[in-house]
């Protein structure tokens, strides 16, 4: 077995990353240290850091390398923390973890392809830009018309995320489902609608659906839009979305692989 490791800039995982180093060296196991994770050929990639820089990793990998996420403290990616890489990593020689397959999502605004996600697609109005009206339809059958600050597409990976701070459900990672939640709707949200003095109904906000379905998001009015994928600020479209216009989220056609050791 070939362990590849990666870590973020920052000084706190650059430490911890030359610490497990030394342990896979003291050991006399093989591995690689990667700069560059598109360059990455190993049996499974040790990756230092936080969330984000786990996505960051599943969006650049070229292959579908299992991923090890190492961290301190709690995250929601991460499977261990630093103190606990060594006494995991006999499990790990002797093969003794599972490795988890989680879908991502693609996406496509106008016919312009957007970088694969492992946790959300989030379509909100740029700063100030006012309320988005819109209709979201699967496989062409009409779901919900609604006016609000946008909607959230979420993987079962990302329904821990904004997903789950607008109000939508967590899913567990290996489900083969994911979720749509609107953000700050006009007509959807958790609260009870009074219809008589003896009647209240309540109103659901998110749809859970088989990852089979096809999304598509269609503008009733004119306005700029933000196309966000998985937070990422350097990978967001700014859109001056016209009456009409789609965005198409779909799963996509490979999953990202995760070590299962706890």
């Amino acid at each position: 077995m070939i362990l590849g490791v990666f870590s973020n800039n920052e000084p706190l995982y650059k430490s911890e990353a030359r610490k497990i180093i030394e342990i896979l060296k003291k050991q006399k196991i093989k591995f690689e240290v990667y700069n560059n994770v598109k360059k990455a050929k190993c049996d499974i990639l040790i990756v230092v850091g936080g969330d984000g820089t786990i996505l960051k990793v599943v969006r650049e990998l070229k292959r579908q390398i299992p991923i090890l996420g190492v961290s301190k403290g709690v995250k929601f990616l991460t499977e261990i923390e630093f103190g606990e890489f060594e006494i995991l990593l006999k499990r790990l020689l002797k093969r003794d973890y599972k490795i988890e397959e989680r879908i991502r999502l693609a996406c496509e605004v106008d016919g312009l392809k957007m970088p694969n996600v492992l946790n959300e697609i989030v379509v909100t109005t740029s700063k100030g830009g006012g309320v988005i009206r819109y209709s979201l339809k699967l496989d062409g059958k009409l779901v919900w018309r609604d006016s609000g600050d946008g909607v959230i597409v979420s993987t079962p990976t990302g329904s821990t995320g904004y997903n789950w701070t607008a109000g939508g459900p967590i899913l567990n990672t290996n489900e083969k489902r994911f979720v749509i939640t609107p953000i700050c709707s006009a007509y959807f949200n958790k609260r009870l609608d009074i219809k008589n003095r003896n009647v209240m109904e309540r109103v659901e906000e998110s749809k859970i659906f088989s990852d089979d379905r096809e999304v598509v998001i269609k503008f009733f009015r004119n306005i700029r839009n933000r196309i966000v994928p998985d937070g990422r600020r350097e990978d967001r479209i700014y859109a001056d979305i016209k009456i009409g216009d789609e965005v198409t989220i779909r799963r996509s056609k490979k999953n990202s692989k995760f070590v299962k050791i706890l």
